[in-house]
């Protein structure tokens, strides 16, 4: 039995003649108003032309503070629209389709023109104010190189749009019946031909998407396509196919042909600090998608609150033009270079951490701004900031998608509280040099007893080290219980801060930079630095994330090697997981003796004791291992610490932390 699709359930919407379209006085009156009223200089015309009813638009609209003129609240200020009927084919979907974002190559990935027809071209930048001396006028204006370029970004999203969201079967019978949002917008030409402007939505629109393909109109020919009399023909057409009876195609083209719309003229901000009319009308998009048809789903609206954000960090000059386009994703390489910027990955990585943990009140502040414009989180989390640099990161990975998504789960997991520290910021130092200055950090922390924090300069290593090992799939997030072999369900960002507080660990990160940067596997050293080789010379020992959870583990807890060779040293480090284990078995016995009580309630440790013969042997072998250990840990210390010497003597050889204190008899 076939199943029957929603669609087939709901009875067509019946259709009419359709108006004609208004003569060139009414949309010229039209156009003046626009401009008089809301000084709409350059989209005045594009939506005199789309309107269909030209007149009545003009006398609804006298003033911005008319009846008629809708004021829209939105975080910082009002938007003002207008709700009229529009001629699809005089508006178009928008060429950046929020929807289309994760799946979109960036330049920094990818050069344009050298990967498939996905990286054919840049994506389109985000909409910017066509007058910057006053961004609040409600036109927006797009730079594409070429008019093959605003046809290519449309032809992409329209796919993706078709794929995942599409709406044609019920438009088709139903047609679009609530209004889409619309703006003035222009796109100019980086090629010198002169710049087109068209009505554009600005939440999608899979709706507009859907008609301009059920229509067979190709939304970016909508720009350049005037023609009033060819539009006129085309209305009788359809107006006599229905005076004897329209078949099925026309049928949806009666339905089709115009659709309700809500037009944004205007932006009234609550002062001069708060969001420009970009950011407003991303705001009131937001409000929209909170519950949508179809949710964004965490990629699409990370990428998008991410750009926002840049937009903010720009807009108060707190970054540059070229860290702009960097940050986003949308300069090659070579261009990145061309502006001193890190060409690799790594540390642009770094770079794009250090900005989302820094403790700046006014990056704070910006952020801030851009995050509650489009959403009604009250509270800026470090997980939110987390998920806002992962998707900004990634953009500089070319994978499928899917496959790109799973690594910003696990990337979201990477950002240890110690990044958030005041005390570090990237620098230019080579990888080689970063790691020594590492090394010397740990044998001081080492020498002094590993208390407090290691320093900086483990820090940015780790930080550096973070894109190759989660990137690489050498360190992922908790896999969940099914099938999973991780030895714990330790964040990444837990296990960085582990391996940057040692020196195996310090030669661990810098080694899987080092391999990640010459595009060679990750391979396993040792506490030297010095590569590991896999029992009988099968060759170098490559790092896994059950390796990195078994090497590095918690602190005070001893490592446990996933594949224990036969070497002194494997055998040593094998006898030390033993130890730590009955160590736990000895603690948990102990417990549980301490926790038996007699009928009165009171521990029966406490109310007769244990034989003094036995307590004595007890306490023998634990002032015997309690010895050996205070030797090896001074031990340790002198071998890969560094010494502060005070009178020629160990400054601090009196004191131990780690040191236990059992009285004699």
């Amino acid at each position: 039995m076939n199943a029957i699709q929603s669609d087939q359930q709901v009875i067509p919407r019946p259709v009419d003649q359709l108006p004609m379209y208004a003569n060139a006085k009414a949309r010229t009156n039209l156009a003046s108003r626009l401009i008089d009223a809301f000084d709409l200089s350059l989209s005045a015309n594009a939506i005199a032309n789309a309107v269909v009813d030209p007149t009545d638009v003009r006398k609804s609209i006298g003033e911005p503070s008319a009846p008629d003129v809708e004021r829209i609240p939105v975080p910082g200020g009002t938007l003002l629209g207008v709700r009229t009927t529009v001629w699809v084919r005089r508006i178009m979907p928008d060429p950046r389709n929020p929807r289309t974002l994760p799946a979109r190559r960036h330049p920094y990935a990818v050069e344009p023109g050298r990967g498939g027809e996905d990286s054919r071209f840049r994506p389109l930048l985000e909409p910017r104010p066509v007058d910057v001396d006053n961004p609040n006028t409600a036109q927006l204006a797009v730079d594409v190189e070429s008019r093959q370029h605003l046809t290519w970004a449309s032809q992409q999203a329209a796919a993706y749009v078709l794929a995942e969201n599409d709406w044609r079967v019920s438009i088709a019978s139903q047609g679009v019946m609530e209004a889409v949002w619309l703006v003035g917008m222009t796109y100019e030409h980086q090629d010198g031909s002169a710049s087109a402007t068209a009505l554009t939505t600005v939440e999608g629109s899979s709706r507009i998407t859907a008609v301009h393909d059920l229509l067979h109109i190709r939304s970016s020919d909508v720009p350049y396509d005037d023609d009033g009399i060819k539009l006129r023909a085309h209305l009788r057409r359809l107006n006599k196919a229905f005076q004897r009876g329209p078949d099925d195609e026309e049928t949806v083209a009666l339905r089709c042909e115009c659709v309700p719309a809500l037009i944004l003229v205007g932006f009234a901000p609550h002062d001069g600090n708060g969001p420009q009319f970009p950011t407003a009308v991303k705001s009131l998009v937001a409000l929209r998608h909170v519950d949508p048809p179809k949710p964004w789903g965490d990629g699409p609206e990370f990428e998008s609150l991410a750009d926002e954000v840049l937009a903010e960090l720009y807009r108060r000059d707190l970054i540059s033009e070229a860290e702009y386009a960097y940050y986003a994703g949308s300069c090659t390489r070579a261009e990145a270079k061309a502006a001193h910027l890190p060409d690799d990955p790594t540390l642009r990585a770094m770079r794009i951490v250090r900005l989302f943990t820094s403790q700046n009140e006014r990056i704070g502040l910006a952020i801030r701004i851009a995050v509650t414009s489009q959403s009604t989180r009250k509270r800026i989390t470090s997980r939110l900031l987390n998920d806002l640099a992962a998707v900004l990161i990634l953009r500089s990975v070319a994978d499928d998608p899917s496959r790109v998504d799973q690594i910003r789960r696990y990337l979201r997991y990477s950002f240890g509280r110690f990044m958030r520290a005041r005390d570090w910021e990237p620098t230019g130092r080579s990888d080689a040099q970063l790691k020594k200055d590492a090394v010397k950090e740990v044998k001081s922390w080492i020498g002094k007893g590993g208390t407090g924090d290691p320093g900086p300069s483990t820090i940015e290593l780790a930080v550096r080290a973070m894109y190759p090992l989660v990137v690489s799939g050498k360190l992922n997030a908790d896999r969940g219980s099914a099938g999973n072999e991780q030895p714990d369900r330790r964040t990444p960002g837990e296990i960085l801060d582990v391996m940057r507080s040692s020196l195996q660990g310090v030669h661990q990160l810098g080694q899987a930079v080092r391999d990640f940067r010459k595009e060679e596997p990750i391979r396993a050293v040792d506490e030297t630095g010095t590569v590991k080789q896999l029992a009988n010379d099968r060759g170098d020992q490559r790092v896994s994330d059950v390796y990195l959870r078994n090497e590095f583990p918690p602190p005070g807890k001893a490592k446990k090697a996933a594949d224990p060779g036969d070497t002194p040293m494997d055998r040593y480090m094998a006898a030390q997981g033993a130890f730590e284990s009955a160590l736990s078995k000895l603690a948990d016995a102990f417990e549980s003796m301490r926790a038996i009580s007699g009928d009165d309630d009171i521990p029966l440790a406490d109310s007769i004791g244990a034989e003094p013969r036995l307590v004595g042997r007890w306490r023998e072998e634990l002032q015997r291992v309690n010895e050996d250990l205070l030797v090896w840990g001074h031990t340790y210390r002198k071998r890969y610490g560094t010494k502060s010497m005070r009178n020629g003597e160990d400054e601090d050889q009196d004191s131990d932390p780690y040191e236990m204190k059992v009285e004699t008899d």
